[in-house]
């Protein structure tokens, strides 16, 4: 059964007033997205929590349908309100100390740098590796490896230009190792597919403001078994503890096995139907769908970019393509750039001196071409 975009553009009210083409900023939310969060308002309003049960079914949507996303299993799955915040899980809970070293991209994320800087107040030493343009080369992690190095830290999609790191070249060599791959994945997934049990990853970490089409403040954690049996939680709570059917009295502290083990509190329940409702359409589209939809849309901006004389850092052919196409224009600075396109209602963003769009699966071929036109028109 072929695909028909048209069927899917009414799910996107942006369209109405903007181009937008910076989805890896912040993702304008679906119409059905935005109307399950404002019916868990209306619940609760009208409610209270009479509709608790209802609600719970939320986060089994969100750990079923992030499990099919993401390559494992329901129970490998947490809820965590950040990327950050689940990076920070994984490296507070390993129990690192002097002598363990921790591998880390020079051009990484922030959210992806922090986590593990801070563990050097323990001892931990954090080795940097080349990473121009935010292009990972597997050659240039290898011959810092030692038998201290405890963690490869990555992120599957550089934030500002878009490289995808080699995933499978990596894991395989942390698994020769005995080394634990993270994977701080807000640029990949919803965008691109992986598979983490084929993967043999320990971590995969996102929240759903990107990609995945959905609010702020709620994301997903997976961690293999293995790592979630050795993850001690640096957080508890009355939610990530066994307790006994109607006794809210706790006297032994007991946490799940399962990836509820680091949720400690109450759960973000708006953010929780809103990412419910996101993973729900993007399973509607299919994955195969968007990722083939998203390289080609990257590619054909690709080569608009470049019969403007604009100068690119992204994978260009040969290379794997994920959503992210940045560059700079021949005659005018980036924010320049950048503010011209707003004005002629395209929006895009600056980072790290680039101008860098990223184009969603919904964006139209004629939609593309009428940027063709728009950067005639605005000299860039």
């Amino acid at each position: 059964m072929s695909f028909e975009i048209g069927a899917w553009l009414e799910s996107f009210p942006v369209r109405e007033r903007f181009l937008y083409l910076d989805h890896a900023a912040l993702a304008p939310l679906p119409r059905p997205v935005a109307e399950a969060m404002r019916h868990r308002i209306e619940e609760q309003e009208l409610g209270g929590g009479t509709p608790l049960d209802a609600w719970r079914q939320h986060a089994m949507t969100c750990r079923h349908l992030g499990a099919q996303l993401i390559g494992c299993a329901a129970e490998d799955i947490s809820l965590v309100t950040s990327t950050s915040v689940g990076l920070s899980l994984v490296a507070e809970g390993l129990g690192l100390g002097a002598g363990d070293e921790v591998l880390i991209g020079e051009e990484e994320f922030a959210a992806n740098v922090a986590p593990w800087l801070h563990l050097k107040r323990l001892g931990v030493r954090i080795v940097r590796y080349a990473q121009p343009d935010g292009r990972i080369r597997t050659e240039a992690v290898e011959p810092l490896i030692t038998a201290s190095t405890r963690v490869l830290a990555v992120s599957w999609v550089a934030f500002h230009t878009g490289w995808v790191a080699p995933l499978e070249e990596l894991a395989a060599l942390c698994a020769a190792r005995g080394i634990l791959l993270v994977i701080d994945a807000i640029q990949g997934l919803g965008a691109i597919e992986i598979n983490m049990r084929r993967l043999g990853a320990g971590a995969v970490i996102a929240d759903g403001h990107k990609w995945l089409l959905g609010p702020e403040g709620q994301g997903l954690m997976a961690l293999s078994p293995e790592i979630r049996t050795r993850l001690e939680p640096v957080m508890s709570g009355w939610r990530n503890v066994e307790l006994e059917r109607n006794d809210y009295f706790l006297h032994r502290l007991s946490f799940f096995q399962d990836g509820r083990r680091f949720e400690p509190g109450s759960p973000n329940g708006i953010g929780l139907a809103g990412l419910a409702a996101a993973l729900d359409l993007l399973t509607q589209v299919g994955p195969g769908i968007i990722s083939g939809r998203i390289e080609m849309l990257s590619r054909l901006l690709t080569r608009i970019l470049l019969a403007h004389g604009w100068e690119l850092y992204s994978p260009g052919s040969g290379h794997p393509i994920a959503g992210i196409v940045a560059g700079r224009p021949p005659k005018v600075a980036p924010q320049d750039a950048v503010e011209r396109l707003r004005d002629r209602h395209v929006i895009c963003s600056v980072r790290q001196g680039y101008v860098r769009f990223s184009p969603h699966f919904y964006v139209t071929k004629g939609e593309m071409a009428a940027l063709d036109r728009i950067l005639e028109k605005a000299g860039l």
